[in-house]
């Protein structure tokens, strides 16, 4: 089967219908890691606030966790992400 690009292969089969393996599994790795980094982040945001007294730090510290928060969800819950379409 030829398709628009006069690309012949499985490789290409497999992009057009949007479910191969591994280039869905790169995704997933690639939305995972993103994400691993926000977390990490979240985790040191929470150490800052436990060794801070001053109100108003607290309060700057808890609003970057909660856009953080946000953007986390997002990615994770976004309508285009295509992550585990093919991982079990």
């Amino acid at each position: 089967m030829m398709f628009d690009d006069g690309i012949n292969n499985d490789f290409e089969k497999a992009h057009q219908t949007g479910l191969t393996r591994g280039f869905d599994l790169g995704w997933t790795y690639k939305g995972e890691f993103d994400r691993s980094i926000i977390i990490d982040q979240l985790d040191i945001l929470e150490k800052q606030y436990n060794k801070v007294s001053d109100p108003e730090t607290k309060l700057r510290i808890l609003s970057q966790k909660d856009i953080l928060r946000k953007i986390y969800e997002e990615m994770k819950n976004h309508v285009n992400n295509r992550e585990r379409i093919t991982k079990k």
